[in-house]
């Protein structure tokens, strides 16, 4: 029996970490308990493991040479490359590879990804027939797009590198993982210039033990051992090591193994059906390419539910999402569902649908001074709102009055403000209202077949309904002020709109009661305005992005 406090599915809310490509939601069952002898004292010996390392893989021993983790082979292999060799390395590429010719500064070569950030093979074959004394870097599958290298590409790769006196380094992290076997199998016997990695990291469950080994002939895997730590391996991995490899723990990850690739299928599948682009891998992990603010809300989002994803910084997958795939898909599916397809989706009005710096800011600012006699700056009444709090603005006015001394009723700035606001008959600072969102979005909108949409907005109904933008959509769903007991920043309106729609939901405003409120609801969270971005982000905003209408891109595939 496992050991459930060690176990990342023993509770529900558990951290899912989709982010680094490890086995995380079912543990190795080595990793429970395992007794290590009174070998501690003595200084390890990888030769036991390598020895059966080289039985699996048809080698000699002079074949295998156990590293670190693969970040010590890495290591090694950027030193040799340095002593006297160039590199050749076809993009995109493990950060490991890129960070390696920057820190070891090396004659390097980086062959540009085709469009679709496949590796251009003939592009990476002209580099190694142009490069005598190269070593060419591939990884199969690939990280981080997981593409997986046809066989008869990597064997012309070989061939051609042999013709010219070079050697390839071939990076099979991964290769468990894919529907090919490792070419270990069938390639390390016909060529003398070809050095595997594997690790026992990914499929295995293992990172922690920091296990990886090289395979191939033994002339090249002697230029890594001269350059390798002694006793570089702890004895607790070294015989965990060996535990994994027995027959009965090879069944176990192969079974894992097939799980995920299943788990994988269901998710490239599911994506396909969204319109959104995925990448056709074969690692245990699916890669998306989304625009970077999209990418930034789903990681932020999903951190907020307990799963972690990993987004770029830099180079050509800057604008990609990668997913691990987990063995259990329920918690995960349904939050993928939420980001790509919300079934709801709530948008304050003011400074979300219209523009009221002529009205309603306006109407503070005349209310104050009107009531006060002096005048403030429009500034004061930005940084009210910034601290949240102030989503109302006859309580925002009040404050303000409040701050320079003067004691009036809210009843009485109420009063005051709806004159203002309102005129005798709609002929007051109202009619400076201008609609904020573009006639694409609209008809986005009205075309969106699988989703709500609905606003939740701190006006009084009465004045709601009047608004410009919401006149343009009259079929939302409208919570206002009148129709909650408590206004934002409680969630209170958005989750009536749940409980009538979905639970699926986004919600879009302008201030932090408006984030506040989505964080409540576990809505995702959608800043409004370029000027707030901090305040906004403060108060649990996923993404903020400039203006409403950049949702459009985002919400076109809903249909």
């Amino acid at each position: 029996m496992s050991n459930l406090s060690n176990d990342p599915t023993s509770t529900s809310d558990a951290l899912l970490k989709l982010d680094f490509n490890e086995r995380c939601d079912k543990a190795n069952p080595l990793t429970d308990e395992y007794s290590f002898g009174n070998t501690l004292w003595q200084y390890p010996e990888r030769q036991p493991l390598e020895k059966r390392i080289a039985e699996l893989n048809n080698l000699t021993s002079g074949q295998v040479l156990c590293t670190n983790g693969g970040d010590e082979a890495i290591m090694i292999l950027m030193r040799i490359i340095k002593e006297g060799a160039s590199l050749i390395l076809p993009l995109p590429a493990f950060s490991q590879y890129t960070w390696g010719v920057q820190s070891w500064q090396l004659d390097a070569l980086l062959i540009e990804s085709k469009s679709d950030l496949s590796i251009d093979i003939q592009a990476t074959k002209n580099a190694i027939i142009n490069n005598s004394q190269s070593v060419t870097i591939l990884t199969r599958p690939n990280n981080p797009t997981g593409e997986l290298i046809e066989i008869n590409d990597l064997i012309d790769l070989i061939k051609t590198s042999q013709q010219n006196n070079s050697w390839i380094f071939l990076d099979e992290a991964y290769i468990e993982f894919s529907d090919q076997e490792s070419a270990a199998s069938s390639l390390l016997g016909q060529f003398d210039n070809l050095v595997i990695l594997r690790t026992l990291s990914k499929a295995y469950g293992l990172a922690g033990i920091r296990l990886g080994y090289l395979l191939g002939s033994e002339k090249l895997i002697e230029l890594f051992s001269k350059r390798c730590m002694p006793f570089n391996i702890p004895t607790p991995s070294l015989q965990i090591a060996i535990k994994a490899l027995e027959d009965e723990n090879q069944a176990e990850m192969q079974a894992y193994c097939q799980q995920i690739r299943v788990n994988r299928q269901i998710l490239i599948d599911w994506f396909v059906n969204k319109e959104v682009k995925v990448f056709p891998g074969q690692a245990n992990f699916v890669l998306l390419q989304l625009p970077v603010d999209q990418a930034k809300a789903i990681k932020s989002f999903m951190a907020k539910n307990k799963i972690l994803l990993r987004t770029f910084d830099e180079g050509e997958v800057k604008k990609c999402l990668r997913i691990t795939v987990p063995v259990e898909l329920k918690k995960l599916l349904p939050l993928l569902e939420q980001c790509f397809q919300p079934q709801l989706i709530c948008m304050d009005m003011d400074g979300v649908l219209i523009d009221t710096s002529g009205s309603y800011d306006q109407c503070v600012l005349a209310t104050v001074e009107q009531l006060s006699g002096e005048k403030i700056a429009l500034e004061s009444v930005e940084s009210l709102r910034r601290q949240g709090g102030f989503n109302n603005d006859w309580v925002l006015s009040k404050r303000l009055l409040d701050d320079l001394g003067f004691e009036f009723s809210l009843e009485k700035v109420t009063t005051v403000f709806q004159k203002l606001y309102l005129g005798e008959n709609n002929d007051g600072l109202v009619t400076n209202e201008i609609s904020l969102i573009s006639p694409s979005l609209l008809t986005a909108i009205d075309q969106t077949k699988t989703c709500r949409f609905a606003v939740v907005t701190g006006r009084p109904r009465q004045e709601a309904k009047s608004g410009q933008a919401l006149t343009k959509l009259s079929k939302l769903d409208l919570i206002s002020l009148d129709d909650v007991k408590i206004a934002k920043p409680s969630p209170e309106g958005i989750k009536k709109l749940q409980l009538e729609h979905s639970r699926l939901s986004w919600m879009c405003g302008d201030n932090p009661d408006d984030m506040q409120a989505a964080v409540a609801s576990n809505s995702l969270a959608i800043g409004i305005g370029e000027n707030k971005v901090e305040s906004l982000y403060q108060a649990g905003a996923d993404i903020v992005l400039k203006d409403i209408n950049q949702l459009e891109k985002w919400i076109c595939p809903i249909k």
